[in-house]
């Protein structure tokens, strides 16, 4: 019996399938996956660089994907591509529902507990947060010229790309957005003590653009069930 027709094998996470995902699209040495991880995945998934260079290795292990040597020059690097049973384990994944979603956002944290602090670190952690969503922007300027200008690594995969960096680019104006209405709302605040921002505060959530419950309730809002369901565990 082949591999791919075996039991799917266990011990897999999501770093497991984001290294066969790119690797489905075409095959890579681990430096290139790193960089096309730096490029994409790591705003949705971030992992550290080892963590792609053992998951490669453990996946090659697990047959999942297949090395072989080449030559760039008299230099030699070793690529990786997916095997069939790879392309399997994949399309079984595929077919589960996906993780709910989540934001690994440490500046949120720092708002949270911003009162702890003084203003200006605040005003400190809300500019830094512009200026990276800035920086992240003009990047995602300079992925859009490449695939209009033909010249993308992946250009035959533009149909989805396209889509992606939709994504990344809404997101980031959303965040730099939000960081600016943040920084003008307390630039006229003395401190971070709730003295005389009640009201405003009140304001504020009045003209959020989401709807409230059509009928009153003294209960506590719990966030839905699918935010609810366990999530992958497996820090790798």
């Amino acid at each position: 019996m082949s591999r791919a027709d075996a039991d799917p094998p266990s011990g897999l996470t999501t770093t497991s399938h984001a290294v066969l995902a790119q690797l489905a699209v075409r095959p890579w040495s681990t430096y290139e996956l790193a960089r096309q991880r730096v490029r994409y995945f790591r705003y949705v998934w971030p992992r550290a660089e080892s963590a792609i260079y053992r998951e490669v290795k453990r996946l090659a292990a697990m047959g999942l994907v297949a090395a072989s040597r080449e030559y760039v020059g008299k230099r030699p690097r070793t690529v990786y591509s997916i095997t069939e049973a790879g392309r399997q384990v994949l399309r079984e994944w595929l077919a589960t529902p996906v993780s709910p979603f989540a934001m690994d956002f440490e500046a949120m944290i720092r708002l949270f507990i911003a009162p702890l602090g003084t203003k200006e670190q605040l005003v400190t952690t809300l500019e830094q947060v512009r200026s990276d969503a800035q920086d992240m922007l003009r990047f995602g300027g300079a992925v859009k010229q490449e695939f209009l200008e033909g010249r993308a690594v992946l250009q035959d995969q533009v149909h989805i790309r396209a889509l992606a960096v939709d994504f990344f680019i809404s997101l980031l104006n959303t965040v730099d957005g939000w960081a600016e209405r943040t920084l003008a709302e307390i630039e006229g605040w003395e401190d971070l003590s709730p003295d005389g921002k009640h009201d405003r505060g009140l304001e504020i959530f009045a003209q959020l653009p989401v709807a409230t419950p059509s009928e009153h309730t003294d209960r506590t809002p719990l966030p839905p069930r699918t935010q609810r369901r366990r999530r992958e565990r497996s820090t790798s």
